[in-house]
């Protein structure tokens, strides 16, 4: 563990250093073990594997698009966010912190539950279209938008444009109006003082929505399998998961991860010495009251983001009661209602392992977040936030092949096996992925805890472990309870690995819905994705409880 920026060390590191030590090593354990026993299998029979990997020009296809997807996806999620931006860090009007709360409800919206939206409302049959025969009078489709390209733009668009206009919003509600009101002075007309000004002020934070937008699109799988639907556009991910499942060619899933596992990592190291923690030394300027067409702009605003935002969740409840020929039916509730709790992945059984799953996993990810975050914020240090980062690089997919040759290897070595077993590697897995997001909640909290602090304590005569407890983890609990929130939501709608590794042992929700989503059972799955949006719903709440200012992505 570094030093930080100014090599200095400050008193009782030692202490937060010990404490971030196991959560460190487990972290490593996690991670390493499983990408390991992946890189160990692609370099079978002397890297043939590898090698075909590297010459095969679909390989470089799959990078283009997927490289493709992401940076447009990023750039259109964010541009569309500034002027939301813009308005809502300017006046204040009813509502607005309604409409900031629910552009937080993205971070728990599984992208499962995205599809599925985007399928009811969307599609050829969808509510959308059927309001556009009804309006226009014609029997023909009036808009195609799933199955394409652009339905995979619009879908992670949808899912990251609130991501963008949070952060964005926060930073650009820090910029004091002096700024632009000196460049005014000068005679600087709209845009130039936005060029000049404004833009290079939000630098930070646009690059840091722009980049976590385009990881997340990088490695995204369930949006490109489902609404893609075409081999053209396939990614790194899903063509990884196909050579699993549909190939049964694991040696080549392996080499492809490898391939994938080393972009990851480039794009990893090349955009993270730019990104700074986002802490607010600045206050929140004062907003002005929105009056007269500024009222009438801020109703406009806010009606166009619930009309993207709002139908597609809508429709997945209204879907959950209705048949396609719209009757009224609870046929798919019948079903769920029907079936007990034995644990064999149907319905309530899945519901019930999916919150076990995500209950643990979140336990733990905020534990060990906590210790790693207050480490790092105690000694500067860039070392430790790098190395909670790494799991990012090598994507949920390829993380779920890795537990799947971990387990292989367990029940071949140690003739282990068994449901509770297939559990803990689902737990293990969800663990590895969401911990990186954990740490990068719960960081920006504890570099903001005063060092005055501790050292007051330790005058008291109070040792370091009562200081943490007494002092210091109550400034942190809002964090916490975000970090919790969040990573149970993950752990909650996570589908790439579990789907990668449970091989149907394991189903939880959302590896069922998308199931049910394959097999065109769209009330059915409608039925369970009204049950994952309440849980989301439910523990969006929760994170939002108390201490909402403090609340860092």
């Amino acid at each position: 563990m570094d030093g930080g920026d100014d090599g200095k060390m400050r008193k009782g590191t030692g202490y937060y250093s010990l404490k971030a030590i196991p959560a460190v090593m487990l972290l490593l354990a996690l991670f390493i073990i499983p990408i390991a026993l992946t890189f160990s299998d692609a370099f079978k029979d002397g890297g043939d594997a590898i090698l075909a990997v590297l010459r095969d020009d679909y390989t470089y296809h799959l990078l283009s698009f997927t490289l493709l997807e992401s940076l447009l996806s990023a750039a259109i999620s964010v541009l569309a966010a500034l002027p939301f931006a813009a308005f809502y860090s300017r006046y204040s009007f009813p509502g607005r912190r309604a409409m900031l709360a629910f552009s937080q409800l993205s971070f728990t919206i599984p992208s499962i539950l995205v599809v599925l939206g985007f399928v009811i409302w969307y599609g050829n049959n969808g509510y959308l279209n059927n309001i556009l025969r009804t309006l226009m009078d014609v029997n023909h489709t009036p808009l195609s938008v799933l199955y394409s390209f652009k339905a995979i733009i619009l879908a992670h668009a949808y899912l990251n444009f609130p991501v963008a206009f949070a952060l964005i919003t926060a930073s650009w509600s820090t910029i004091p109006d002096s700024y632009e009101n000196a460049a005014a002075t000068l005679g600087s007309g709209r845009i130039r003082t936005f060029l000049m000004i404004t833009l290079p002020s939000l630098r930070g934070a646009v690059a840091s929505a722009f980049i976590l937008i385009f990881l997340f699109c990088f490695s995204s799988f369930a949006i490109i399998m489902v609404l893609g639907g075409n081999p053209a556009y396939s990614t790194l991910e899903v063509e990884i998961y196909r050579r699993v499942h549909i190939d049964a060619d694991l040696t080549g899933a392996a080499a492809l991860s490898l391939f994938a596992f080393a972009v990851n990592a480039i794009l990893l190291a090349l955009t993270t010495p730019g990104r700074k923690a986002m802490r607010s030394e600045r206050k929140e300027r004062v907003l002005r009251k929105a009056r007269g067409w500024r009222a009438l702009e801020a109703l406009l605003l806010s009606l166009l983001m619930l009309s993207f935002l709002l139908p597609p969740m809508v429709s997945i409840v209204i879907r959950a009661f209705y048949t396609r020929d719209g009757l009224f039916s609870l046929k798919a509730w019948e079903g769920i209602i029907g079936r007990g709790f034995g644990l064999i992945g149907h319905s309530l059984d899945a519901l019930l392992i999916s919150l076990i799953i995500g209950l643990v996993t979140a336990l733990l990810s905020t534990s060990m977040a906590s210790a790693i975050a207050m480490a790092s914020a105690k000694r500067n240090s860039r070392l430790l936030p790098f190395v909670a980062s790494l799991p990012m690089a090598a994507g949920s997919v390829t993380m779920g092949l890795g537990f799947i040759f971990v387990s292989s290897f367990i029940s071949t070595r140690l003739e282990l096996g068994g449901y509770a077993l297939n559990v803990l590697f689902v737990i293990a897995a969800h663990l590895v992925i969401v911990l990186p997001f954990a740490v990068r909640t719960i960081t920006p909290g504890a570099r903001l805890i005063p060092d005055t602090l501790a050292s007051a304590s330790y005058t008291l005569g109070k040792g370091r472990g009562r200081t943490y407890r007494k002092v210091e983890k109550p400034l942190l609990s809002p964090y916490r309870r975000k970090a919790f929130a969040f990573s149970f939501a993950l752990s909650l709608g996570e589908v790439n690995a579990t789907l990668m590794l449970s091989s149907g042992n394991v189903e939880t929700l959302p590896v069922l819905i998308y199931r049910l989503i394959s097999s065109y059972d769209y009330q059915g799955a409608a039925a369970l994705g009204t049950l994952l949006l309440l849980q989301a719903l439910i523990v969006f709440a929760i994170g939002e409880a108390k201490g909402r200012k403090n609340a860092v992505l």
